[in-house]
């Protein structure tokens, strides 16, 4: 993923530079101070995402916005939090509010990803290409774990975490199940109870209320049977 950023804060740059460097398949192409030396840049150059300051001299980051024809996706990432409600009426995939932690801004990487996916995979069915392996990066306690979709067997709430249940380790990632269900794509997950998402790949039965994986046997929530009445449609 080709990325530039735009902001006029030298120690923003640097930040955004640190942080990308944990992600293999994101590249920093260029930097730019100001909005009006991006236009010129992006009118010779396909970037895959911008990460974009509002407050700049000259053009402000929402103007800026409003100037592109055919934008790529877009991270805000901005000290001022009052523009965020306006922002999100624009082509805006996230914004992060400085100062940004890694996890928040592997949360808006990984969103960027979940949005662009679908348009990807059916470019690439349409040239008789194989689909690209999805995968997502997640910040453990001590690591960033690169995780492809297709080794998630299940996905339990633990407190305020989650465990992430693979085919041959679990770990252990702080945040919310919720979470996943927004970012997880619904064709190969499903969501059957407040404590549980699975990846239907591994679903070997239903058995009255309960889903049988291989070597475990999940509840499925009350609440949540119209997700599996959806499934067997």
């Amino acid at each position: 993923m080709r990325c530039i950023i735009i902001d006029d804060e030298p120690m923003a740059h640097h930040i955004i530079e640190d942080y990308a460097k944990t992600l293999d398949k994101l590249t920093i192409v260029k930097s730019f101070t100001s909005a009006i030396d991006a236009i010129e840049f992006l009118h010779k150059e396909k970037v895959d995402l911008i990460f974009l300051d509002i407050k700049m001299p000259k053009l402000k980051g929402l103007d800026f916005i409003r100037t592109l024809s055919n934008p790529p996706a877009i991270v805000i990432t901005s000290a001022y939090s009052e523009y965020a409600l306006e922002s999100y009426e624009l082509p805006v995939s996230d914004y992060l509010l400085k100062p940004f932690s890694l996890e928040r801004f592997l949360k808006a990487y990984n969103k960027v990803l979940s949005q662009n996916k679908p348009v990807k995979v059916q470019q690439q069915d349409r040239s008789g290409e194989t689909p690209e392996e999805s995968s997502i990066f997640l910040k453990g306690d001590k690591e960033i774990h690169h995780i492809k979709l297709e080794s998630i067997r299940y996905m339990e709430s633990y407190g305020g975490y989650v465990k992430i249940h693979l085919e041959n380790k679990t770990i252990l990632i702080h945040e919310s199940l919720s979470h996943f269900e927004k970012t997880l794509s619904a064709i190969k997950f499903i969501r059957v109870h407040r404590s549980y998402i699975v990846n239907k790949a591994y679903i070997k039965s239903i058995v009255g209320n309960q889903l049988k994986l291989e070597g475990k046997t999940i509840p499925i929530g009350q609440s949540y049977k119209k997700n599996i009445n959806d499934l067997l449609n």
